[in-house]
């Protein structure tokens, strides 16, 4: 993880837009010396393989090969800026954004985060149809785990509602979202504020409009309608996830302390 992001660092350093390929891995080897890393050739040349496939830079053949067997120099493009400047929030280096968001949570889900790595595989791969249905079925899941610890919550009405809901005919995830955030709602205009002020202010900026955006996706792209998703669109639903995922995880951790001291 060292190595690439030395990667990234120089890349995205400003230069004339061209790299030499010898020149440019000496100064990776150089950097990840000041900066006392180990430098993993394999690791390294793999990377840069993938920025490749990608599109986050586009390798220039050599003037003296008009056939282009030879590509001693290469640029970095504009989407590649772009994914290399958002550091680990992008999904163009899958370890580092996976661990990233891992980092922001409590209590991880390995299901959530397998499907979220499999959303982000499709997306290098240029799947988008198929990076939206793995990012669906990523936030699907948090909304079954948010569903589960309301019901755990001893908050009435809606314990029992989503207990019900969750105990009988498989319930549509659409349909579980609307209740889980009828309960918030609830929650944020009791008198006894049992919604935190950080929590309250951000359902409706966190909460609804990522998990519309990443269902509206899904639906799209997870039906035989024909439809495309855009790279930028499958690229905005993997951006915006880990804010949903950090805001799900934390109205987790409050839920969980209502149950208990119920």
């Amino acid at each position: 993880m060292a190595t690439r992001r030395a990667m990234d660092e120089l890349l995205v350093r400003p230069s004339d837009g061209r790299h030499g390929v010898r020149s440019f891995f000496e100064k990776v080897v150089q950097e990840c010396k000041d900066q006392n890393m180990l430098f993993l050739p394999k690791v390294a040349f793999g990377y840069w393989w993938h920025l490749v496939r990608i599109g986050a830079v586009v390798p220039i053949p050599s003037t003296e090969s008009i056939w282009g067997d030879r590509f001693d120099a290469f640029a970095l493009t504009d989407r590649g800026r772009l994914l290399l400047e958002r550091g680990e929030k992008s999904p163009h280096d899958p370890a580092r954004y996976i661990n990233a968001v891992r980092q922001r949570v409590q209590d991880p889900d390995d299901i959530a985060l397998g499907y979220l790595d499999e959303a982000v595989g499709a997306w290098s791969a240029g799947l988008c149809r198929a990076s939206a249905v793995m990012l669906g079925c990523a936030c699907e899941r948090l909304v079954l785990i948010l569903a589960e610890r309301i019901a755990n919550a001893d908050i009435s009405p809606w314990s029992d509602r989503i207990q019900k809901a969750l105990d009988g005919a498989p319930v549509g995830a659409s349909r579980l979202f609307d209740l889980i955030r009828d309960c918030l709602i609830q929650l944020r205009g009791d008198n006894d504020k049992q919604l935190p002020g950080a929590l309250a202010d951000a359902l409706d900026r966190k909460l609804t409009p990522i998990f519309e955006h990443a269902r509206g996706l899904r639906n799209k792209s997870g039906h035989p309608t024909g439809i495309d998703v855009s790279a930028d669109e499958a690229e905005a639903g993997l951006l915006l996830f880990p804010g949903f995922y950090e805001f799900v995880d934390g109205l987790c951790g409050h839920l969980s302390g209502m149950g208990q001291s119920g």
